[in-house]
């Protein structure tokens, strides 16, 4: 029986173990970009929420007056930073425009991570935006300039 030669010895294990950190990362990947979509979607979800509470803020002045439908839009603004506010979001982490036809809203978030941080990582930013317009019944809603 033939002995390897002495160059050949401890190449397995080297190759092992870029095998292993490889797999590492592609773990790292992919549960914490799991949770970092899960919290993309979760401040998505909250913009979606604080856009339709500042939509429903209508100018009930220009609505009784003139039958048009339009927001206030300063109303707005606060009913949707309100909602912010009470999910644990501020001015630094979120913000809000409005005008007398619809609400804008981004939330932005850091999501830390658990297995990137071996490979320094500490944390992935992730955001979500969410526009609305205040609508009468089912089918009447606010025409945005140049849009449907």
């Amino acid at each position: 029986m033939r002995r390897p030669a002495a160059r050949d010895e401890g190449t397995a294990s080297a190759f092992v173990i870029g095998l292993v950190v490889a797999l590492f990362v592609v773990a790292g990947l992919v549960v914490d970009g799991g949770r970092a979509l899960n919290a993309r979607v979760a401040a998505a979800d909250v913009a979606e929420q604080a856009a339709r509470a500042g939509a429903m803020q209508v100018d009930v002045d220009e609505l009784r007056s003139n039958g048009s439908l339009a927001l206030d839009p300063t109303a707005a603004r606060s009913a949707a930073a309100a909602y912010l506010v009470s999910q644990g979001y501020d001015a630094t982490t979120a913000s809000v425009a409005a005008d007398t036809t619809a609400v804008h809203v981004t939330v932005r978030d850091e999501v830390p991570t658990s297995l990137l941080q071996l490979i320094f990582i500490p944390t992935m930013a992730v955001s979500g935006g969410a526009s609305a317009r205040a609508a009468l019944g089912i089918v009447d809603e606010i025409s945005l300039p140049g849009g449907p």
